[in-house]
């Protein structure tokens, strides 16, 4: 074997290594890129959750990024609202978040909106309704009677009128004969519920 022969074997064979080796001329293979919405979390690739879809508005994005709102965990990913973070994540069902976790303000410990409020906006603004016949007393409602008629024992701002009493949701108010304040159909109140005195324990005038 001439000597140029013997030359081209030994390249042949250290090509053969080299390639064994993966040590070519591009270097080391570099590792597949991420899949997002495959279920595994490729953080090393940027991926910060992975919920096996890439549907917004879950909690991850279509790019496999933590949505405003969420918080995910695992792999798959499962998302899930931080309800008091002032964020309405409607997606995962809050209809409010106004901050906090008290209830009876509004927005429940659930961020749901609760009976007798609206509320709107994020960070959620909540209001009582008043005439919607729904005591909400966390707003400081002392009766609602499902109007916002005055003089019916319950006010336009849903505050008890002066001679009645009201209870229950919507509320019912009735005048209180004998209080000396006459009120609604009472013709007159002089604060006792002696007959005969000029006006009748039944708030009427004695004939």
């Amino acid at each position: 074997m001439t000597a140029f022969a013997r030359s081209l074997v030994l390249a042949f064979v250290l090509t053969l290594t080299v390639a064994a080796c993966g040590e070519d001329d591009g270097g080391p293979s570099s590792p597949p890129s991420a899949v997002c919405g495959d279920g595994v979390l490729a953080s090393g690739a940027g991926e910060a959750c992975d919920d096996q879809n890439t549907m917004p508005g879950d909690g991850c994005s279509a790019a496999c990024a933590v949505e405003v709102g969420f918080t995910c965990t695992g792999t798959p990913s499962v998302c899930s609202a931080v309800c008091g973070d002032g964020l309405v994540a409607a997606g995962a069902g809050e209809a409010c978040d106004d901050q906090d976790t008290a209830s009876g303000d509004g927005c429940s410990e659930a961020c749901q909106v609760e009976e007798g409020f609206t509320c709107a906006g994020t960070p959620s603004v909540c209001s009582a309704t008043c005439g919607d016949g729904s005591v909400a007393s966390g707003a400081g409602e002392a009766c609602d009677d499902g109007n916002t008629t005055a003089e019916d024992g319950c006010s336009a701002t849903c505050q008890v009128e002066a001679g009645y009493t009201c209870s229950g949701s919507p509320t019912a108010c009735t005048t209180t004969c004998g209080d000396g304040i006459p009120a609604g159909p009472e013709a007159c109140d002089d604060g006792n519920l002696v007959p005969g005195d000029g006006c009748e324990p039944d708030c009427t005038v004695t004939p």
